[in-house]
Formats: C-alpha cells, structure tokens, sequence
C-alpha cells in the first residue's frame, strides 16, 4: 500500500485549482476493521511510516503536513490495524501537541532536542518495523510452495565490472555474455530433483575447465570453485562470515549433497549501470538486481538470503521508514512469486566473527 493512499486531492476555490488531504474517511474505516483494498499488512506497513515521518517532521523542521486532530485518528488507525495483527503500540501521546508535552517533559527540547527526538522516534518505532518484518516472514512461510516456471540460466558470482549481456535467441530466451565474462559464472543446466548441490555444481566447475567426468567431483576442484565464489564477496566481512559458515557443511561426509549457497546472484538484469543511468539523467527501472545469496531447493524451492547494512534501513545514523518500507515491498514481491527470503542484520554477523576472531 502506496502513501499516497492516505490522501485525496479536492478543489481549493481560493487559488483555482486543488489541494491534497489526509483521507479521513479511509483513516476512519482502518480503525473499525480490515478494509477490502489492502490486508492489515500492507495497511501496517504504509501507516507506520506516514505516522513516524508526520511525527519526525513535527518534532524537528515542522514540515509535517497533517493537523493535530489529522495525526490524532492516525495514530488511533495506527493502533487499531496493529492490534488486530497482534502487535503492541502504546505511545505516551496521541495528538501533536501531547507529543510535544511528553518530549519537553523528557528533557528531549533545547541545544540537542532534534537529534534526541528523532533517536526516541527510532526506538519508539523499531520494535514495530521489526514485528511487522516478522509477521511477513509468518504469512509466507507456513509452507514453502516453490517457484513456478523453469530454470534456464543463473548468472553468479559476479566479482568485477558488469557483464554485457544480449539475448542470442530472443524466441527460446537463449543469453550470451559479449563483455566481461569474465566477471561471473552463469549455470544453465536444467536443475535436478535436488535442486541444486554442491557435488552438482562442483561437477559443471571441473567439466567447464576440461576435467574428466569419471573424477568429479573432487577435493581439489571443490577448493578451487570454492575461492572463486569467495572472490565475489570482496571484503565484505558479514558476507565471508555467513559463507565460509555454512560452506563448512561441503566437509561433512554428505557434503557433496548440501544445496550450494551461490553469492551474488543477478535476480533482475539492467543493461546500464547506475552510473550510465546518472549520467543520462534515467532512473533506475529495477530494484534490488543483486541478491547476496541464493539457494536452490528440491520442490522448485528458493531462498534468499541478505546480509543487511544499515544502509538497507537508515540515513547515516537516522532511521528510515521510506527505505525499510521499499525493502519488505521487494521482500514481499520475491514472496508472491514463490520465494522463501531471510535477512541477517550486519551488526550481528559482525558480532559473531569478533567472536570468532577473538577465539
């Protein structure tokens, strides 16, 4: 559900032309019961974040657009739709003006009071965004239904400047890397009933560079794909961590048979970079083109993995509805479409391999 939902344009007869606001009528209807063009979800989801930047805007540049009594049935919508989901949301205010009482009564005004509200604001708020990120997770989850349509090509790895890619048969889908081949692998073999493994894609790396079938796989042909795919993760600490982690399950006896954690798995493929778009003055048509890590189930089934940076959440050190709001809508799109995808916050890889290190 967009923002722009909340509001409605109507005629300004002062100027001669229009203005927008809040649709109260909609904030009304939230607060009775689920309403038919959103579930409580994506109703959550968007409300959250029109009450934290109304909120925030309020309590440091007073930019924020609704009025008192505007903010009032919004944060009593906001409370209505999260306890239907199970969700606790008590703030010790209701209105503008109660938020600016609780605040000066805080020690939250004078030299510093911005950046203290905002923080409060953040903690107020985080518990919300992450129940809402757990919830997701729960009404897609129950049962992992797998991915329709058939596997024709994944381009991996990637470690150095983008490829140029082109559709050598555009009828049977057939793409060829022109540029930078170098830069990433590309499987195209259709999957097995275990999806796939490691021994399997351990096997394409040694045939690929000229090893007999009858020996693979092997020790040492596993080590080298094993560096290679490594290389992909440059110096990204949490990335290694998670990696190297869960790939020393290739040891064990079975290893052979573990599902390969594939990093940097191309999921959307823009032919220009973010740099030629800047240049030409084009936006960006697709979000998220990379995924950190992929996984290939038996049953068609595939899971994503992220590693989050903060980046993913906040601006610098400040919180950020908008871009955790893009991030569960691209959560959530994966989701429709069969996929299973699970985040691990950057602060506590990097906690673990401190740990680790110190060990």
């Amino acid at each position: 559900m967009e923002l722009s939902a909340f509001f409605t344009t109507e005629p300004d007869d002062g100027w001669g032309g229009s203005r927008t606001i809040l649709n109260t009528g909609l904030v009304d209807a939230i607060s009775n019961e689920p309403i038919d063009v959103a579930d409580d979800l994506d109703v959550a989801h968007a409300l959250a974040q029109l009450v934290y930047e109304e909120l925030r805007k309020y309590g440091t540049d007073g930019t924020n657009t609704l009025s008192d009594n505007e903010i009032a049935s919004t944060v009593k919508a906001l409370r209505s739709v999260l306890r239907r989901l199970d969700i606790d949301f008590a703030p010790p205010f209701r209105d503008f003006t109660t938020f600016h009482d609780y605040w000066s009564r805080g020690g939250m005004s004078g030299a510093g009071g911005w950046a203290a509200r905002r923080g409060y604001l953040s903690e107020l708020f985080e518990p919300i965004w992450a129940a809402l990120d757990d919830a997701e997770v729960a009404s897609t989850s129950d049962a992992m239904r797998g991915v329709d349509g058939e596997l024709k090509n994944i381009i991996f790895a990637s470690s150095g400047p983008k490829p140029e890619i082109v559709l050598r048969d555009a009828v049977n889908n057939i793409v060829e890397i022109v540029a930078y081949e170098e830069s990433c692998l590309v499987y195209d073999r259709p999957l097995t009933d275990s999806g796939l493994t490691w021994g399997e894609i351990v096997t394409w790396w040694g045939e690929g560079n000229g090893e007999s079938t009858t020996q693979l796989p092997n020790v040492d042909t596993a080590r080298d794909l094993y560096a290679r795919l490594e290389t992909s993760l440059a110096d990204n600490v949490p990335e290694k961590l998670l990696f190297r982690t869960y790939c020393e399950r290739y040891g064990a006896a079975s290893g052979y048979l573990v599902p390969a954690l594939l990093p940097q798995v191309y999921l959307h493929f823009d032919p220009l970079t973010k740099k030629q778009r800047a240049a030409l003055g084009i936006p960006e048509r697709l979000d998220r083109e990379r995924m950190d890590f992929l996984l290939l189930l038996p049953g068609h089934i595939r899971i994503v993995i992220e590693v989050d940076g903060k980046q993913h959440y906040a601006d610098d050190d400040t919180a950020s509805p908008r871009l955790y709001s893009e991030m569960v809508a691209e959560d959530r799109a994966l989701r429709i479409r069969g996929y299973e995808v699970y985040r691990f916050r950057w602060l506590r890889i990097s906690s673990a391999w401190r740990r680790r290190q110190a060990t």
